[in-house]
């Protein structure tokens, strides 16, 4: 199938020609490298937990009754704590050491010259190194870095900020449970400051994320608390038509001013890898 460029819409055409547009980049589009989606990592999580004897066989069976029900949450709160010290090497062997390949729609983001920043929630090293193809020295943040973060937007300057951690970085921290999340929001105030800009003056568009994605909703309700999402710019999310209906497509927008571009998931998500390049090729140069 291709991608119906009738579907692009023209106000976000117009504000990614003006330069204040974003990605937001979630769990599927790492998905096609290999990488897991949310209840395999945290069933393969499980069975690291259990060669690692760091959980009995009888709890392991709550584990996985947690997980095959889709109560993915408390389960990733209760293995992280299992695992201890081993999280930190478990999450850098699944994201990093197995070195997994950009795929076409990384290649397509690279093309987004227009593009102020990608935020991600994912932990993999497959977006600073599609953009460091074509300028080594891309900026590379964390939760914690937001002081760098303000200056690269003052600048003008693109950067990729992993807001959840990055598993390349020994020791950084991965943002993974609510209970994560809510100490961040404490520990780190900047953070705050940080995204409510970041979606209160650019637009998004959201690319592998959704509605089932806990990371992704954790941010969107802690954004959504700190500003009215009505008085700030409209954001899209590229989600498959065939897993969306309208009552969530009427939610997204409703609480998030989140507008659906449909895509199809037939083909590897091939029009996701379609829309992207069409925006790319919408505009020649900022300002038009």
């Amino acid at each position: 199938m291709a991608f119906n460029p009738s579907l692009m819409p023209e106000p976000l055409i117009q504000e990614y020609s003006k330069g204040r547009v974003g990605l937001l980049v979630g769990a599927g589009a790492s998905a096609g490298a290999g990488l897991p989606m949310w209840g395999k990592f945290l069933e393969d999580m499980l069975t690291y937990a259990k060669s690692s004897g760091s959980v009995s066989d009888a709890k392991a069976a709550n584990y996985a009754a947690l997980i095959e029900t889709g109560k993915y949450l408390p389960a990733a709160s209760g293995l992280k704590a299992e695992l201890g010290s081993y999280f930190a090497d478990y999450v850098k062997k699944i994201f990093v050491d197995s070195r997994p390949k950009p795929t076409a729609l990384h290649d397509a983001m690279l093309a987004l010259d227009q593009l102020q920043f990608v935020l991600t929630t994912n932990y993999d090293t497959l977006l600073e190194r599609t953009f460091r193809t074509k300028d080594a020295d891309v900026t590379v943040c964390t939760y914690k870095d937001a002081g760098e973060v303000r200056r690269s937007l003052h600048r003008r300057e693109f950067f990729i900020l992993k807001a959840h951690g990055d598993a390349s970085r020994s020791g950084d921290g991965i943002i993974l449970t609510e209970q994560d999340y809510r100490a961040i929001l404490f520990k780190e105030p900047a953070y705050q400051h940080m995204l409510a800009t970041m979606f209160s003056m650019y637009t998004m568009v959201f690319v592998g994320a959704s509605m089932t994605d806990p990371e992704l909703n954790l941010m969107l309700n802690y954004v959504a608390s700190t500003f009215q999402p009505d008085s700030g710019p409209t954001h899209y999310a590229a989600l498959t038509k065939e897993r969306i209906n309208e009552i969530e497509m009427e939610r997204w927008f409703k609480d998030f001013k989140i507008k659906v571009i449909p895509v199809s998931e037939e083909d590897e998500y091939v029009e996701l890898t379609e829309m992207i390049k069409i925006l790319a090729k919408s505009t020649t140069s900022p300002g038009n």
